[in-house]
Protein backbone atom coordinates (compact mmCIF):
# COMPACT_ATOMS: atom_id res chain seq x y z
CA UNK A 1 0.00 0.00 0.00
CA UNK A 2 1.27 3.41 -0.94
CA UNK A 3 1.12 5.72 2.08
CA UNK A 4 1.27 9.23 3.67
CA UNK A 5 2.31 10.88 6.21
CA UNK A 6 -0.47 12.22 8.58
CA UNK A 7 -3.08 11.09 10.66
CA UNK A 8 -7.20 11.30 10.01
CA UNK A 9 -9.62 8.74 9.14
CA UNK A 10 -7.39 7.45 6.54
CA UNK A 11 -5.25 6.04 9.17
CA UNK A 12 -8.22 4.48 10.38
CA UNK A 13 -9.21 3.12 6.78
CA UNK A 14 -5.56 1.55 5.99
CA UNK A 15 -5.73 0.09 9.23
CA UNK A 16 -9.46 -1.99 8.48
CA UNK A 17 -7.69 -3.10 5.06
CA UNK A 18 -4.67 -4.46 7.22
CA UNK A 19 -6.80 -6.70 9.25
CA UNK A 20 -8.44 -8.35 6.56
CA UNK A 21 -5.55 -9.04 4.71
CA UNK A 22 -3.76 -9.84 7.57
CA UNK A 23 -5.90 -11.91 8.97
CA UNK A 24 -6.05 -14.19 6.10
CA UNK A 25 -2.34 -15.01 6.69
CA UNK A 26 -1.16 -12.48 3.91
CA UNK A 27 1.52 -9.40 4.61
CA UNK A 28 0.83 -5.61 3.53
CA UNK A 29 3.87 -3.27 3.26
CA UNK A 30 3.17 0.68 4.23
CA UNK A 31 5.38 1.90 1.29
CA UNK A 32 6.95 5.40 1.39
CA UNK A 33 7.21 5.75 -2.23
CA UNK A 34 10.96 5.13 -2.63
CA UNK A 35 13.55 3.19 -3.79
CA UNK A 36 10.75 1.36 -6.19
CA UNK A 37 12.70 -0.80 -7.97
CA UNK A 38 14.20 -2.43 -4.85
CA UNK A 39 11.60 -2.49 -2.47
CA UNK A 40 8.73 -4.54 -4.88
CA UNK A 41 11.57 -7.12 -5.64
CA UNK A 42 12.16 -7.58 -1.85
CA UNK A 43 8.76 -7.53 -1.56
CA UNK A 44 6.91 -8.59 -4.62
CA UNK A 45 3.59 -7.92 -4.19
CA UNK A 46 0.59 -9.11 -5.87
CA UNK A 47 -1.29 -6.45 -5.86
CA UNK A 48 -0.44 -2.54 -5.11
CA UNK A 49 -2.83 -0.27 -3.57
CA UNK A 50 -1.60 2.76 -5.15
CA UNK A 51 -3.14 6.31 -4.68
CA UNK A 52 -3.32 8.87 -7.82
CA UNK A 53 -2.14 11.68 -5.76
CA UNK A 54 1.15 10.14 -4.62
CA UNK A 55 3.45 9.37 -7.24
CA UNK A 56 6.42 7.52 -7.84
CA UNK A 57 9.17 5.64 -10.18
CA UNK A 58 7.18 2.58 -11.89
CA UNK A 59 8.61 -0.27 -10.47
CA UNK A 60 9.80 -3.23 -12.87
CA UNK A 61 7.56 -5.36 -11.81
CA UNK A 62 4.67 -3.20 -12.43
CA UNK A 63 5.95 -2.84 -15.66
CA UNK A 64 5.84 -6.64 -16.93
CA UNK A 65 1.98 -7.28 -15.39
CA UNK A 66 4.09 -9.28 -12.01
CA UNK A 67 2.31 -6.82 -9.45
CA UNK A 68 -1.68 -6.01 -10.18
CA UNK A 69 -2.39 -2.20 -9.71
CA UNK A 70 -5.65 -0.78 -7.79
CA UNK A 71 -5.44 2.68 -7.49
CA UNK A 72 -8.24 5.36 -6.15
CA UNK A 73 -8.62 8.37 -8.36
CA UNK A 74 -10.98 11.79 -8.03
CA UNK A 75 -14.06 12.31 -9.66
CA UNK A 76 -14.00 13.04 -13.94
CA UNK A 77 -17.08 13.59 -15.27
CA UNK A 78 -17.72 15.87 -18.57
CA UNK A 79 -19.53 18.22 -15.85
CA UNK A 80 -18.59 18.36 -12.27
CA UNK A 81 -20.75 16.31 -10.78
CA UNK A 82 -19.77 17.47 -7.04
CA UNK A 83 -18.76 20.77 -7.26
CA UNK A 84 -18.51 21.13 -3.39
CA UNK A 85 -15.52 17.87 -3.77
CA UNK A 86 -14.00 19.81 -6.88
CA UNK A 87 -13.74 23.04 -4.81
CA UNK A 88 -11.91 20.63 -1.96
CA UNK A 89 -9.04 19.83 -4.20
CA UNK A 90 -10.98 16.06 -5.19
CA UNK A 91 -11.05 16.53 -8.81
CA UNK A 92 -9.24 15.38 -11.52
CA UNK A 93 -6.58 17.05 -13.46
CA UNK A 94 -4.49 16.08 -16.82
CA UNK A 95 -1.42 14.92 -14.59
CA UNK A 96 -3.37 12.49 -12.44
CA UNK A 97 -4.81 11.08 -16.04
CA UNK A 98 -1.35 11.07 -17.06
CA UNK A 99 -0.27 9.67 -13.99
CA UNK A 100 -2.30 6.83 -14.16
CA UNK A 101 -1.35 5.99 -18.18
CA UNK A 102 2.16 5.93 -16.68
CA UNK A 103 1.19 3.06 -13.78
CA UNK A 104 -1.13 1.38 -15.99
CA UNK A 105 -3.36 -0.10 -13.26
CA UNK A 106 -5.85 -2.64 -13.81
CA UNK A 107 -8.44 -0.78 -11.79
CA UNK A 108 -9.74 2.22 -10.32
CA UNK A 109 -11.85 2.76 -7.52
CA UNK A 110 -13.26 5.47 -4.92
CA UNK A 111 -15.31 5.09 -1.55
CA UNK A 112 -18.02 6.68 -3.33
CA UNK A 113 -21.46 4.20 -3.62
CA UNK A 114 -21.95 2.56 -7.04
CA UNK A 115 -24.11 5.81 -8.17
CA UNK A 116 -21.55 8.30 -7.19
CA UNK A 117 -19.22 6.20 -9.19
CA UNK A 118 -21.49 6.62 -12.41
CA UNK A 119 -22.65 9.97 -11.82
CA UNK A 120 -18.97 11.47 -11.20
CA UNK A 121 -16.33 8.88 -12.53
CA UNK A 122 -17.53 8.42 -16.02
CA UNK A 123 -14.97 10.27 -17.82
CA UNK A 124 -12.18 7.57 -16.30
CA UNK A 125 -14.41 4.81 -18.74
CA UNK A 126 -15.60 6.82 -21.86
CA UNK A 127 -12.29 8.75 -22.22
CA UNK A 128 -9.91 6.43 -21.21
CA UNK A 129 -11.15 3.17 -21.18
CA UNK A 130 -10.58 2.90 -17.65
CA UNK A 131 -12.46 0.23 -15.19
CA UNK A 132 -14.02 2.25 -12.22
CA UNK A 133 -15.72 0.57 -9.40
CA UNK A 134 -17.47 1.54 -6.38
CA UNK A 135 -15.52 0.41 -3.07
CA UNK A 136 -17.09 1.90 -0.33
CA UNK A 137 -15.86 2.31 3.30
CA UNK A 138 -16.66 -0.74 5.53
CA UNK A 139 -16.07 -1.97 8.73
CA UNK A 140 -13.27 -3.70 10.68
CA UNK A 141 -14.60 -6.62 12.72
CA UNK A 142 -11.06 -7.54 14.20
CA UNK A 143 -10.91 -4.14 16.17
CA UNK A 144 -13.85 -3.02 16.33
CA UNK A 145 -16.34 -5.80 18.55
CA UNK A 146 -18.54 -5.84 21.74
CA UNK A 147 -15.78 -5.40 24.74
CA UNK A 148 -18.63 -4.32 27.07
CA UNK A 149 -19.81 -0.96 28.62
CA UNK A 150 -17.61 0.93 30.60
CA UNK A 151 -19.16 2.66 33.55
CA UNK A 152 -16.91 5.67 33.61
CA UNK A 153 -17.85 6.54 29.93
CA UNK A 154 -21.63 6.44 30.39
CA UNK A 155 -23.28 9.05 28.47
CA UNK A 156 -26.48 9.98 26.84
CA UNK A 157 -24.90 11.34 23.42
CA UNK A 158 -21.05 10.21 22.74
CA UNK A 159 -19.11 11.09 19.33
CA UNK A 160 -15.51 10.68 18.74
CA UNK A 161 -14.04 12.20 15.78
CA UNK A 162 -12.17 15.48 14.91
CA UNK A 163 -13.79 19.06 14.34
CA UNK A 164 -12.81 20.89 11.82
CA UNK A 165 -14.54 24.24 9.99
CA UNK A 166 -15.55 22.36 6.94
CA UNK A 167 -17.41 19.15 9.25
CA UNK A 168 -18.75 22.43 12.16
CA UNK A 169 -22.24 22.91 10.72
CA UNK A 170 -22.89 19.79 10.81
CA UNK A 171 -21.85 18.49 13.82
CA UNK A 172 -23.78 21.54 15.24
CA UNK A 173 -26.85 20.82 13.89
CA UNK A 174 -26.78 16.72 14.54
CA UNK A 175 -24.64 16.97 17.69
CA UNK A 176 -23.80 20.07 19.46
CA UNK A 177 -27.65 21.86 19.20
CA UNK A 178 -28.86 18.52 20.82
CA UNK A 179 -27.24 18.69 24.01
CA UNK A 180 -30.48 20.42 26.13
CA UNK A 181 -30.42 18.46 29.51
CA UNK A 182 -28.85 15.39 28.05
CA UNK A 183 -24.69 14.74 29.01
CA UNK A 184 -22.98 14.96 25.76
CA UNK A 185 -19.61 13.51 25.96
CA UNK A 186 -16.97 13.81 23.15
CA UNK A 187 -13.37 12.94 22.25
CA UNK A 188 -11.32 14.29 19.38
CA UNK A 189 -9.06 17.52 18.21
CA UNK A 190 -10.29 20.58 16.98
CA UNK A 191 -13.19 21.47 19.16
CA UNK A 192 -14.46 24.36 20.87
CA UNK A 193 -13.01 25.12 23.77
CA UNK A 194 -14.87 23.15 26.49
CA UNK A 195 -16.41 20.78 23.97
CA UNK A 196 -14.22 17.90 24.35
CA UNK A 197 -13.37 15.90 27.39
CA UNK A 198 -10.14 15.01 25.61
CA UNK A 199 -7.92 15.31 22.37
CA UNK A 200 -7.67 11.73 22.24
CA UNK A 201 -9.71 8.35 23.48
CA UNK A 202 -6.83 5.79 24.59
CA UNK A 203 -7.63 2.70 21.89
CA UNK A 204 -8.92 0.09 24.70
CA UNK A 205 -11.79 1.97 25.77
CA UNK A 206 -13.15 2.55 21.76
CA UNK A 207 -15.64 -0.12 21.64
CA UNK A 208 -16.80 0.28 24.75
CA UNK A 209 -17.30 4.29 24.82
CA UNK A 210 -19.08 3.43 21.20
CA UNK A 211 -21.39 1.10 23.00
CA UNK A 212 -21.34 3.19 26.61
CA UNK A 213 -22.94 6.01 25.01
CA UNK A 214 -26.99 5.81 24.77
CA UNK A 215 -26.53 7.39 21.39
CA UNK A 216 -23.62 7.64 18.80
CA UNK A 217 -24.89 10.01 16.27
CA UNK A 218 -23.29 9.68 12.75
CA UNK A 219 -22.42 12.62 11.00
CA UNK A 220 -20.73 13.10 8.04
CA UNK A 221 -19.17 15.27 5.89
CA UNK A 222 -21.47 18.20 3.87
CA UNK A 223 -20.36 16.86 1.00
CA UNK A 224 -21.89 13.16 2.04
CA UNK A 225 -25.58 15.21 3.08
CA UNK A 226 -25.38 17.36 -0.06
CA UNK A 227 -25.05 14.54 -2.63
CA UNK A 228 -26.17 11.67 -0.73
CA UNK A 229 -23.11 9.17 -2.79
CA UNK A 230 -20.85 8.52 0.49
CA UNK A 231 -20.90 6.99 3.89
CA UNK A 232 -18.11 6.95 6.62
CA UNK A 233 -16.71 4.37 8.56
CA UNK A 234 -18.52 5.38 11.65
CA UNK A 235 -21.58 4.35 10.28
CA UNK A 236 -20.05 0.60 10.78
CA UNK A 237 -17.72 0.75 13.57
CA UNK A 238 -20.23 1.96 15.80
CA UNK A 239 -22.68 -0.73 15.82
CA UNK A 240 -19.81 -3.54 15.10
CA UNK A 241 -19.00 -2.26 18.70
CA UNK A 242 -22.49 -2.93 20.31
CA UNK A 243 -23.42 1.00 19.78
CA UNK A 244 -26.71 2.84 19.07
CA UNK A 245 -25.66 5.02 16.26
CA UNK A 246 -28.30 7.55 13.60
CA UNK A 247 -26.75 9.11 10.76
CA UNK A 248 -27.87 12.23 9.68
CA UNK A 249 -29.40 12.28 6.07
CA UNK A 250 -26.95 10.75 3.23
CA UNK A 251 -29.55 9.53 0.57
CA UNK A 252 -27.56 6.32 -0.16
CA UNK A 253 -27.70 4.83 2.98
CA UNK A 254 -31.30 3.50 2.22
CA UNK A 255 -31.20 4.48 -1.66
CA UNK A 256 -28.50 2.64 -2.43
CA UNK A 257 -29.06 -0.68 0.42
CA UNK A 258 -26.41 0.24 2.63
CA UNK A 259 -28.90 -0.41 5.12
CA UNK A 260 -32.85 -0.63 5.76
CA UNK A 261 -34.96 1.37 7.24
CA UNK A 262 -35.60 -1.03 9.93
CA UNK A 263 -31.54 -1.60 10.76
CA UNK A 264 -30.66 1.47 10.79
CA UNK A 265 -32.34 4.79 11.64
CA UNK A 266 -31.69 8.00 9.56
CA UNK A 267 -32.80 11.39 10.69
CA UNK A 268 -34.45 14.27 7.90
CA UNK A 269 -33.29 16.97 10.02
CA UNK A 270 -31.21 18.06 13.07
CA UNK A 271 -34.77 18.39 14.62
CA UNK A 272 -35.35 14.86 13.47
CA UNK A 273 -32.87 13.80 15.40
CA UNK A 274 -33.65 15.80 18.51
CA UNK A 275 -36.86 13.85 18.10
CA UNK A 276 -35.07 10.39 17.85
CA UNK A 277 -32.35 11.16 20.69
CA UNK A 278 -35.03 12.22 23.16
CA UNK A 279 -37.36 8.90 22.59
CA UNK A 280 -34.12 6.61 22.60
CA UNK A 281 -32.63 8.20 25.78
CA UNK A 282 -35.86 7.93 27.27
CA UNK A 283 -36.48 4.11 26.16
CA UNK A 284 -32.74 2.67 25.78
CA UNK A 285 -34.00 -1.34 25.46
CA UNK A 286 -35.61 0.55 21.91
CA UNK A 287 -32.23 0.30 20.95
CA UNK A 288 -31.42 -3.29 21.03
CA UNK A 289 -32.93 -4.76 17.86
CA UNK A 290 -31.85 -1.97 15.79
CA UNK A 291 -28.08 -2.40 16.98
CA UNK A 292 -28.22 -5.89 16.29
CA UNK A 293 -29.92 -5.79 12.91
CA UNK A 294 -27.39 -2.97 12.10
CA UNK A 295 -24.30 -5.15 13.10
CA UNK A 296 -25.78 -8.17 11.11
CA UNK A 297 -26.09 -6.27 8.29
CA UNK A 298 -22.06 -5.55 8.36
CA UNK A 299 -21.14 -8.80 9.07
CA UNK A 300 -22.79 -9.57 6.07
CA UNK A 301 -21.82 -7.90 3.40
CA UNK A 302 -20.11 -4.52 4.82
CA UNK A 303 -16.54 -5.81 6.13
CA UNK A 304 -13.10 -5.14 4.82
CA UNK A 305 -12.97 -8.84 4.31
CA UNK A 306 -16.37 -8.11 1.59
CA UNK A 307 -14.58 -5.35 0.17
CA UNK A 308 -10.76 -6.92 -0.44
CA UNK A 309 -12.74 -10.66 -1.54
CA UNK A 310 -14.53 -7.80 -4.19
CA UNK A 311 -10.79 -6.60 -5.11
CA UNK A 312 -9.30 -9.77 -5.54
CA UNK A 313 -12.61 -11.15 -7.54
CA UNK A 314 -12.11 -7.44 -9.78
CA UNK A 315 -8.43 -8.31 -10.61
CA UNK A 316 -9.29 -11.94 -11.63
CA UNK A 317 -7.98 -13.27 -8.54
CA UNK A 318 -10.67 -15.85 -8.13
CA UNK A 319 -9.19 -18.32 -6.15
CA UNK A 320 -7.09 -15.37 -3.25
CA UNK A 321 -11.22 -14.37 -3.55
CA UNK A 322 -12.74 -18.15 -2.83
CA UNK A 323 -10.22 -17.99 0.59
CA UNK A 324 -11.67 -14.95 1.54
CA UNK A 325 -15.36 -15.72 1.22
CA UNK A 326 -15.37 -18.58 3.19
CA UNK A 327 -13.20 -16.66 6.14
CA UNK A 328 -16.72 -14.33 6.03
CA UNK A 329 -18.72 -17.16 6.42
CA UNK A 330 -16.66 -18.71 9.08
CA UNK A 331 -16.43 -15.34 10.81
CA UNK A 332 -20.14 -14.83 10.37
CA UNK A 333 -21.56 -17.94 11.40
CA UNK A 334 -18.83 -18.86 14.62
CA UNK A 335 -18.79 -15.42 15.97
CA UNK A 336 -15.34 -14.95 15.71
CA UNK A 337 -14.85 -11.50 15.14
CA UNK A 338 -16.30 -10.92 19.09
CA UNK A 339 -19.75 -11.17 18.41
CA UNK A 340 -20.67 -14.68 20.28
CA UNK A 341 -23.33 -16.51 18.94
CA UNK A 342 -22.66 -15.26 15.09
CA UNK A 343 -24.96 -12.95 13.19
CA UNK A 344 -28.85 -12.79 13.19
CA UNK A 345 -30.77 -13.91 10.20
Amino acid sequence: MRTAPGQGAGVWVAQGWISAIEAMGWSVLLWNGRNADRIFEEYRPDVYFADVRLRHKVPERVRCGETKVLMTVDQWADEPAFPLLARQGYTTGWSAVHWVRKLNPQLLYHHASPKGIEIGWSRWRTREGRRVISLPLAGDPVIYKDDGVDETLRCDIGFLGQYSPYKGPGLHEYLLNLVGNYHLRVFGPGWPRGVAAAEKLPDNLRNRFFKSATVQPCVHEPHARLYGVEVTERLFKVPLSGGFTIADPVACIYDEGFFATDELLVATSGTDMRRMVDHYVANPDERIPLIERARGRILRQHTYFHRLAQVLRELEMPDRAAEVDAHIESGTKTGQWGHPGGVPS
